[in-house]
């Protein structure tokens, strides 16, 4: 049988184990400390170090030719691929919108995106009630000014028969006035006695009585001429009236058709922008708070094209280009580079190209993405008898130059690497002609000096 220890041999044991060593508790952190200085230093080490300063110069491209007259570029000949870029298809050159031009309320859209319009075709219609409503009151204020101008005409013409009256008074009075002074005449040529004296006293008060009725109807006579003239400058003004009112009739009128919004032109429904109980106005921040429907034609698109700037040297206006899209991989487009955009993209370091699409097909759709290959110019000299090709050569300041050797300076990055290049005998200006491992607009570093693959730096672009 097994005995159990006694008590004397555990505690014998006991006694002759070692005390255990804690690790004291300041260590794990001061150990994840260094070790995120560890990590932060080999991440960051290039940040903390200084960069040296450089200078660096663009690559050049010319077109070069054998021949020692001018190059003129002919820019309906190609020659093989320089460079290929991405690029969104859009349309050329401006999509076309079609605008509420006063506020309201969409009633109906009778039209969806991707369906084709003709020009005036409806696209939209907004309620139009309160247009009728201001139209038809409009137009009774119209019929109510002329009513009331022929109203003033019958007035004017009233006037004037009062005029004929109060010329015919005046004409009797000074009849009247004649017969009293000629009667009283004849009394002082008779002889005293022969008529009483009362009768001449008579016949003089008559005399100025008829005289007070003539100046009674002159003044009639002249204040209905007054009248008829006050009467007519009226008119003017009821003339004037109504001429404004004819103008509230045509301003309603043109609302009321625009109540009625149509296509603009013949084209395809880029964007739908409306919808039934959607409000539109004219005077809002938001630049589409009017915009019905934007409109392009699809006989007209073009490719949006970011191209590197290390790339951007090769870019002409009339270059010839083969765009490739990815929803027809097998089919080939041909293009022409139209314009060249003033400004660069400084973030993404992209120079934008618009690159028409000669002849775009109905698949072909505004921003769809597609691949744009940049040909060769070929070049001729001046005269129209001998014509030679020509291809696009690069240029790097000597300086640049070291045992086969260009140290190249990425403009994001800001860091440098060493590339072989094979440069040629050409020199021309302080330049000298690189036939392989450059690309027109790439970064070199003048006089390059203790530089290591891959290192930051701080350079500054001297220009040529």
């Amino acid at each position: 049988m097994n005995q159990s220890p006694s008590l004397d041999s555990l505690s014998r044991t006991s006694t002759d184990q070692k005390p255990v060593r804690r690790v004291p508790a300041w260590v794990i952190p001061l150990g994840i400390v260094l070790g995120f200085a560890v990590l932060f230093f080999a991440l960051f080490r290039d940040r903390l170090l200084p960069a040296p300063d450089i200078e660096v110069a663009l690559v050049l491209a010319t077109l070069s030719d054998s021949s020692s007259a001018p190059v003129v570029v002919e820019k309906s000949a190609s020659g093989g691929m320089l460079f290929q870029a991405s690029g969104w298809i859009e349309p050329d050159p401006l999509p076309m919108k079609a605008t509420a031009l006063i506020d309201g309320v969409i009633d109906t859209v009778q039209v969806l995106e991707g369906q084709a319009v003709k020009k005036g075709e409806t696209l939209a219609t907004l309620i139009s009630d309160d247009a009728k409503l201001a139209l038809a009151t409009a137009e009774q204020n119209h019929r109510t000014l002329l009513s009331t101008r022929d109203a003033h005409l019958a007035t004017i013409e009233s006037a004037r028969e009062k005029l004929k009256g109060a010329e015919s008074m005046a004409k009797a009075a000074e009849s009247q006035k004649d017969e009293a002074v000629d009667k009283l005449s004849r009394y002082d040529g008779l002889p005293s006695g022969a008529v009483p004296e009362q009768e001449i006293v008579s016949a003089r008060f008559r005399v100025k009585q008829e005289e007070s009725q003539q100046l009674v109807a002159s003044a009639f006579a002249a204040e209905a001429k007054v009248e008829i003239a006050r009467l007519e400058l009226e008119t003017q003004v009821k003339d004037d009236e109504i001429r404004s009112a004819a103008i509230e009739v045509d301003k309603a009128k043109l609302a009321h058709t625009r109540t009625v919004i149509t296509a603009p032109t013949d084209g395809r429904v880029l964007r739908l922008l409306a919808a039934p109980g959607q409000k539109k106005m004219l005077q809002m921040d938001d630049m589409e708070s009017s915009t019905i429907a934007i409109l392009y034609h699809p006989e007209k698109l073009q490719v949006r094209v970011d191209v590197p700037l290390a790339d951007a040297a090769g870019l002409q206006i009339g270059q010839a280009a083969k765009i490739r899209c990815s929803l027809l991989p097998d089919k080939v487009f041909d293009g022409v580079v139209t314009r060249i955009t003033g400004e660069a993209d400084l973030q993404r370091n992209t120079l934008q190209a618009k690159v028409s699409i000669t002849h775009p097909i109905a698949q072909l759709r505004p921003e769809m993405l597609c691949r744009v290959e940049f040909l060769a110019m070929t070049a001729t000299g001046n005269s129209s008898s001998d014509a030679a090709g020509g291809s696009v050569a690069t240029w790097i300041p000597e300086s640049a130059v070291l045992d086969g050797t260009a140290w190249v300076c990425d403009p994001e990055s800001e860091r440098v690497s060493k590339r072989e290049i094979k440069a040629t005998t050409e020199k021309r200006e302080g330049f000298v002609r690189v036939a392989e491992g450059l690309r027109p607009g790439e970064w070199v570093v003048l006089s390059p000096k203790n530089l290591n693959d891959g290192q930051r730096v701080n350079p500054t672009l001297k220009k040529p």
